[in-house]
């Protein structure tokens, strides 16, 4: 008997060519050969055995050059399995995400594949953390068996707005500490401000006091245009929700003059 054959059920023997059943108090049989349906001699094939129980051969993998910030995409590659049924066991995979340590999992949709190395992404849109997963399901079995496996938990951190700077008319305003500009009435003037860290805020310019304030357009760089006269503070909100802060501002200070006063 080769290695690979672990289990045969006998239900009958031939003797001298005349079938006999199996009395209950036998209690051993010497088989010297095994056959198949056709009467060939049967030969055992490499791989895992049907009976042995379905375990993880593989971890699932995150990819090493993964970068783990936010909009960034990343990489993992399926585990893999051995036994349980050939025909009626299957695998698929799923990225889990939560906000921090103490909440619960959020779960991608399944992905099935056929227990080969894939590759597998995804778009990390918010901070938090992250682990990659795959599961073999033998459906052999009532309940059915399954074996999870998963990588390790990846920190995805909060977006950062960094430094913040202004330019008016393309001239670096200090936002902390210059006094207010002054500016001719209905003459555009444009506006950047810029950030040093990673975050992708959405910009809102307005001015206080019910300023008539024209704005180009909402966003980092704009063309500010002031219809009348007198002092105005101008507020650039920036907001992005994967920050710690959501939302900065800078303010500038102007004095509007009239050309033909």
């Amino acid at each position: 008997m080769s290695q690979y054959l672990q289990r045969l059920n006998i239900a009958s023997v031939e003797e001298v060519g005349v079938e006999t059943n199996m009395p209950h108090y036998t209690q051993h049989v010497d088989v010297v050969e095994v056959v198949d349906k056709d009467g060939n001699p049967w030969e055992p094939v490499p791989g895992p055995d049907p009976w042995d129980e379905l375990v993880v051969a593989e971890k699932p993998l995150l990819h090493q050059s993964n970068i783990y910030e936010v909009g960034q995409t990343l990489y993992a590659t399926t585990g893999t399995y051995t036994g349980g049924d050939p025909d009626l066991t299957t695998y698929r995979w799923r990225w889990q995400w939560r906000q921090d340590s103490n909440g619960s999992w959020a779960n991608q949709s399944w992905t099935n594949y056929d227990n080969t190395l894939q590759q597998a992404s995804w778009a990390s849109s918010a901070p938090g953390q992250i682990r990659f997963q795959c599961q073999g399901r033998d459906t052999s079995q009532d309940p059915v068996f399954q074996v999870n496996s998963f990588t390790n938990v990846k920190e995805i951190p909060y977006s950062s707005f960094g430094d913040i700077s202004v330019t008016v008319n393309d001239i670096v305003y200090d936002h902390t500490t210059a006094p207010a500009l002054t500016i001719l009435m209905n003459d555009p003037l444009p506006a950047v401000v810029s950030i040093t860290g990673n975050a992708t805020p959405t910009y809102s310019w307005e001015a206080r006091n019910d300023y008539p304030l024209m704005v180009g357009s909402q966003a980092a760089s704009t063309v500010l245009t002031f219809p009348s006269e007198g002092g105005v503070t101008v507020t650039c909100t920036l907001t992005d929700p994967n920050t710690e802060e959501v939302t900065t501002s800078v303010i500038i200070n102007f004095f509007v003059v009239d050309a033909f006063d």
